[in-house]
């Protein structure tokens, strides 16, 4: 697929009812949160994460609703942990990978502006395949110039988002 434009008409820009809950990146910074904090508080996630309370109650009943996160004990208070996604998203001839990586890498558009910006011109499908060029980038297999060449992309953007979803891969 090419990315040069945002096709905001593609499998995870359209996506089902399950990624309806990443597209909110607030969402997808608690999920990300709990999946690596284990046995978390919702007042962990509102200290940490600096939201408001009420917000992330109302974020973390969705995500325990769609089964993305499930409350670990019987106590006050309660304590969450994530389940690792891995959901397949197929549309026409398209394929995309829901993983918890690429929620960690929506989560981040919060915070890093590469992202940000990347997901503004290639949308969330575009994303998704910067990140399986990332895991290859990591591995040394790819190189941003491969990245650039095959996305029609500038190489200076490959480099950039490339760089941006390391620490998302190598982690």
């Amino acid at each position: 697929m090419v990315t040069g434009e945002a096709n905001w008409g593609t499998p995870l820009d359209t996506g089902g009812e399950a990624f309806e809950l990443f597209g909110n990146a607030r969402k997808a910074w608690i999920y990300t949160y709990v999946n690596h904090h284990a046995e978390t508080t919702v007042q962990d996630i509102v200290e940490t994460l600096d939201l408001p309370e009420r917000t992330v109650y109302e974020y973390v009943d969705d995500l325990e609703a769609a089964g993305f996160i499930d409350q670990s004990n019987d106590g006050r208070p309660a304590e969450y942990t994530a389940h690792e996604i891995d959901l397949q998203l197929v549309e026409g001839d398209a394929e995309r990978r829901i993983t918890s990586e690429l929620v960690e890498a929506i989560a981040r558009r919060l915070r890093d502006d590469d992202i940000d910006t990347y997901i503004d011109r290639h949308g969330l499908d575009g994303l998704a395949v910067a990140l399986d060029y990332a895991c290859e980038y990591a591995d040394g297999t790819v190189t941003h110039q491969i990245m650039a060449r095959e996305q029609e992309l500038a190489p200076v953007e490959a480099g950039v988002i490339l760089d941006a979803l390391r620490p998302i891969v190598v982690d």
